[in-house]
């Protein structure tokens, strides 16, 4: 057997082989370590990127899905001037919305603006129905007209009216005369509504009433025409008025053109309201 003396380099040789070892153990710890914070670091998820804000969207509203309970339920009202009328008469169906995207109004009417006006004559006893909806849910209202048959009854609307003042009385008995684009003709529907103002009018207790008679027009045309056509509207209804039995004394007129509109929407529903001959109550003799 050979035998190797022990030398001092041989010791030497050993302790660097240590410290290598624990050198080594030491890196690989290291790394390990730094593998663990890695991975922990990509675990992680990425915080959420807002979406942008769709077209035509509000901020912080959702564009679709469930409607917000804190957003107001829409209101509606509905009304029917006069709720009951004769054969060849108008009435005036007037609404209201708010909190509502849509309104619709059946039969026969239609998606209609959030508020408005439209006088129509209706030949048979009729119930409109308007629906508003909105981001707070929908609603619906109802009104009925009456057509009645045959001629106005004088004593049953002098009874609908009885212990109001005389001016509240003279509004509702005495309506206003309509007339078609660019025109002072009188129509069947303006006859018929005069013939009723006049009976009203001729009552013994109403002779010494005086009237002034307003000629309006709708914005359409320059402010000298519609002065001019204003005051042919005004002056063709005092001639009924005094063709068929008024005293011309109890009668004035003026034109205010397109100065005071009656419906304040550009459409052809509140132009035809705007085309007018309006009375007044001036007062008695």
């Amino acid at each position: 057997m050979l035998e190797f003396p022990f030398t001092p380099d041989t010791e030497k040789s050993r302790k660097h082989r240590l410290q290598g070892r624990a050198w080594s153990r030491l890196v690989t710890l290291l790394w390990l370590a730094g593998m663990v914070l890695l991975l922990q670091a990509c675990g992680k998820r990425p915080p959420p990127v807002p979406s942008p804000t769709a077209p035509g969207a509000a901020e912080g509203r959702p564009t679709s899905g469930p409607a917000d309970r804190n957003v107001p339920a829409p209101e509606l009202t509905l009304r029917i001037e006069p709720p009951v009328i004769h054969p060849g008469e108008s009435a005036l169906l007037s609404w209201e919305s708010s909190n509502a995207d849509r309104v619709v109004i059946e039969p026969a009417i239609g998606t209609v603006e959030p508020s408005g006006r439209i006088k129509f004559f209706p030949d048979a006893t009729t119930t409109y129905t308007a629906k508003a909806e909105g981001p707070g849910g929908g609603i619906s209202r109802s009104v009925t007209v009456e057509v009645r048959s045959g001629a106005p009854d004088i004593n049953v609307d002098q009874e609908d009216i009885r212990g109001l003042s005389l001016k509240d009385q003279f509004a509702a008995m005495v309506k206003p005369i309509f007339f078609d684009f660019d025109s002072a003709t009188l129509s069947d529907e303006a006859r018929l509504t005069l013939d009723g103002n006049i009976r009203w009018l001729e009552r013994p207790a109403n002779r010494t009433l005086h009237v002034l008679l307003e000629g309006h027009c709708d914005e359409r045309g320059t402010e000298e025409y519609n002065l001019a056509l204003g005051d042919e509207r005004a002056a063709v209804v005092r001639d009924y008025l005094v063709a068929h039995g008024m005293e011309a004394s109890r009668v004035a007129v003026v034109s205010l053109g397109e100065e005071r509109p009656f419906d304040t929407r550009h459409t052809e529903e509140g132009y035809a309201l705007n085309r007018r001959t309006q009375f007044v109550l001036m007062g008695e003799e």
